[in-house]
């Protein structure tokens, strides 16, 4: 039976389709344009913008829409319960350079929560699935994060060599203070595989200095049903704006959650 929003299983077929065009157009010297964010826009970022856009919008058309290049609002005379956040292409960075490592990222909020959720993988084919109150999967496999209670050996995704701002926190800061607790710090410039990643245990958490949650909603919902935790940058519930505002991301296993949160806080931007 349709359900009045996409399903994670919908959202997987999509994911599946917009994994095709991904690994399709993967190729060495690939043109690019550079955004104002100084982050790269492909054609293959607008193919699949296109595709989830005009796939969903035929199907749930009275839902709203907003992917990192473009956005849709639901009419008027429609009931906009639902959103899909979506990125099209997560980690274009690495994808337009030659390395085969990207994601697609989308999520279905209700009233401002995420409800379903997927992050894909289409060069390792990994599907990584939720939906509120069933559970976090790797294709069949359910997943749990990991049991880590201390930072001294953990292993994260932070936001400190690609930031483009240092609203949240002074990236420089935060990688001292990372390897002075002797954590493991990455970041490769596509964060959204990594909340599959914390979902399934193998990593304990991921800063995020973002101010649009592309792929934070999906990495909230995975990580959630996993067991772990998700807030914004200071601590507090994420709350999605009507654009997908977000101050930053820290979603982890929920045992380091509140020593990351105070460890971001340490290196908070000086006043002037």
């Amino acid at each position: 039976m349709k359900t009045n929003y996409p399903d994670a299983s919908y959202l997987c077929d999509l994911a599946k389709q917009c994994g095709d065009i991904i690994v399709a157009n993967f190729n060495l010297g690939m043109e690019k344009e550079w955004k104002e964010d100084r982050t790269p826009l492909t054609v293959t970022d607008i193919a699949i913008d296109n595709l989830a856009h005009s796939v969903i919008g035929r199907d749930y058309p009275h839902i709203r829409i907003i992917g990192e290049e473009s956005s849709e609002e639901a009419p008027e005379t429609a009931s906009a319960e639902y959103t899909v956040l979506f990125d099209p292409l997560d980690g274009t960075i690495p994808f337009s350079h030659g390395v085969p490592f990207s994601t697609f990222c989308i999520a279905v909020l209700y009233d401002g929560k995420p409800i379903a959720g997927v992050i894909y993988d289409p060069f390792g084919k990994r599907m990584f699935h939720a939906t509120r109150g069933k559970g976090s999967f790797l294709f069949k496999n359910q997943l749990s994060v990991s049991t880590r209670d201390t930072i001294t050996g953990s292993i994260l995704y932070a936001a400190v060599l690609n930031t483009r701002n240092e609203k949240f926190y002074n990236a420089a800061c935060l990688a001292q203070r990372l390897a002075k607790e002797y954590a493991i710090t990455i970041d490769t410039a596509a964060i959204g595989y990594f909340g599959g990643l914390v979902a399934a245990g193998e990593f304990d958490a991921t800063i995020h200095s973002g101010t649009r949650a592309w792929e934070t909603a999906a990495m909230q919902i995975l990580v959630e049903e996993a067991g772990g935790r998700a807030t914004d940058i200071y601590g507090n519930g994420l709350y999605y704006g009507p654009h997908g505002e977000i101050q930053g991301h820290i979603i982890s296993n929920g045992k380091i959650h509140d020593k990351l949160v105070q460890i971001v806080s340490e290196c908070a931007p000086n006043p002037s």
